[in-house]
């Protein structure tokens, strides 16, 4: 069962591909050895704390995936990431013409398990099939070229040594690798495999794009670019943020599927800097929950969602301005309250979003409960526009008098109020709100107005600089000072806009 995540779509750190010290191809070391895990494991958890979700990806194997969750995850380890999700790789009977050297390279397609499958579900009805009903080819010749069976390490030990026997010494290296290199998995029947209703609707697809550019355009266009418009999203492991954003205008040159992901492909420590396959050098970020559902929103919503970069926009907007953040609000009974009056506010959190534009929700739900509490503690001078926290609801019969609430703001600011207290309208405000009420009152009858035209004014005197409000909080005081005439509040005559070092700049004329 996924975790329910109240904080709602987030700005995070998505890496889907990284291999384990048991993966066929590796520099972390020696799988075998426990130190070597503790390393790779102490490495994960040392991850920038943006990194929520990472797939573990080692080729056409499990191992690595159920160690880290059985042995770590589920025993207290990995507290930083929220979601790790099984990934395979195949290199598929799809080929590129590279060079002389290397006159072949195979498409890699990963697949991508949702963590509610279990290894054992993934391995029975998925792994175990594909090898059991048709033949795997080997790139090299043998005298067994018929030779198949489940794929397990055993067996391609088995296949490689083979394969060296038969080469004539022109193959040396580890058996395992190998049998594993010369694997080649029929594209077709992997996607008729996918349709195993265990199986079904609980994975995502991805085609490489370096190797997917192998293929070439002359062969069969159509067959190229059906394998990555077939696929959810394209892999590619960027040197730099430059080079991710060349290779997708390159794809969006070409016509197909750039719905592309930046992973680190990690074969390597953290600390190996001069290897850019390595633990965190993944610049993909994603707005969502932490969730393999939280994924499938990518696919609709790709431009919205997926950030290639150091930090999105409102990341680095919230961290410059932390005390204009709120990070939670809590609303609770105060002490002794023997809930007499009703059960109301046992310890409720809530988590805005700092992108939130609105509330939404059916009638009754806490809506005005909420933003009319974010008002009393942000005190907000419209008070007098609560539908919640007034004296004909909330507040009748001393009821609201139970109850308090605490902002916590990015800043680290906390402020407490019992929900009986009015705001302080000589206090400056530190939450703008406008209640449904309030918003109704502004705009009835706009042309004679006067909140109406004290609120747009307010609007262009925050868009001064703070240099040229003359230390005045408001727009009338602003004014009243310009025209040097005490007492007398006049409105905006004339207002012209230009633009100095990329900002607004009002100049104001006045009578």
């Amino acid at each position: 069962m996924e975790k329910n995540y109240n904080k709602g779509s987030q700005w995070i750190k998505c890496d889907l591909h990284v291999h384990t010290p048991y993966s066929i191809e590796q520099h972390y070391g020696d799988g075998q050895i426990e130190q070597v895990w503790d390393k790779f494991i102490e490495d994960l958890e040392a991850l920038p704390e943006e990194f929520k979700i990472l797939g573990i990806n080692d080729y056409i194997f499990l191992d690595g995936y159920r160690k880290v969750i059985e042995e770590y995850k589920n025993k207290g380890r990995l507290k930083n990431i929220d979601l790790i999700l099984p990934v395979v790789e195949f290199r598929i009977d799809k080929f590129g013409s590279v060079n002389q050297d290397n006159p072949f390279r195979r498409v890699n397609f990963h697949i991508i398990f949702s963590n509610e499958l279990s290894v054992d579900i993934i391995e029975q009805q998925f792994l175990n099939s594909l090898s059991s009903e048709y033949k795997l080819f080997p790139d090299y010749e043998s005298n067994e070229n018929d030779w198949g069976g489940v794929i397990t390490r055993g067996n391609l030990i088995s296949l490689g040594t083979k394969l060296k026997e038969s080469s004539n010494g022109k193959l040396t290296g580890s058996s395992l690798k190998i049998g594993f290199q010369s694997l080649n998995i029929c594209y077709k029947e992997l996607i008729k495999k996918l349709e195993n209703p265990h199986i079904k609707g609980r994975y995502l697809t991805a085609v490489g794009k370096t190797e997917w550019d192998a293929m070439r355009w002359d062969g069969s266009p159509a067959e190229k670019k059906s394998v990555i418009n077939k696929a959810d999203f394209v892999f590619i492991s960027s040197p730099d943020i430059e080079g991710f954003h060349r290779a997708k205008d390159t794809l969006k040159a070409q016509s197909v599927n750039d719905l592309l992901l930046d992973c680190s492909d990690a074969h390597s420590f953290s600390e190996q800097t001069e290897i850019k396959d390595r633990i965190g050098n993944c610049h993909t970020w994603v707005k969502i929950n932490p969730t393999f559902n939280g994924l499938k929103y990518l696919l609709y919503e790709p431009e919205d969602r997926i950030f290639i970069g150091t930090q999105p926009e409102v990341k680095e907007r919230v961290n410059n301005n932390k005390t204009r953040y709120i990070e939670k609000l809590t609303i609770s009974q105060i002490d002794g309250y023997n809930e007499n009056q009703g059960v109301w506010f046992k310890e409720q959190e809530v988590f805005p979003s700092h992108e939130l534009t609105a509330i939404i929700g059916n009638k009754g739900k806490g809506k005005s409960a909420i933003t009319d509490v974010i008002g009393l503690l942000g005190n907000s001078h419209n008070q007098k526009y609560f539908s919640f926290l007034n004296r004909t609801k909330f507040k009748k019969n001393g009821l609201a008098k139970n109850f308090k609430a605490r902002l916590l703001w990015e800043s680290g600011l906390e402020q407490e109020s019992n929900l009986n207290e009015d705001v302080d309208i000589d206090l400056e405000e530190r939450v703008k709100y406008l209640p449904q009420s309030y918003f109704e009152d502004l705009c009835n009858e706009i042309d004679d107005n006067e909140n109406f035209k004290k609120e747009i004014n307010q609007v262009v005197f925050t868009h001064l600089d703070e240099t040229e409000r003359l230390e005045k909080p408001t727009f009338e005081a602003f004014i009243e000072l310009k025209m040097d005439k005490p007492g007398k509040v006049t409105h905006l005559r004339r207002m012209k806009l230009t633009m100095a070092n990329g900002l607004p700049r009002f100049d104001l004329s006045v009578g």
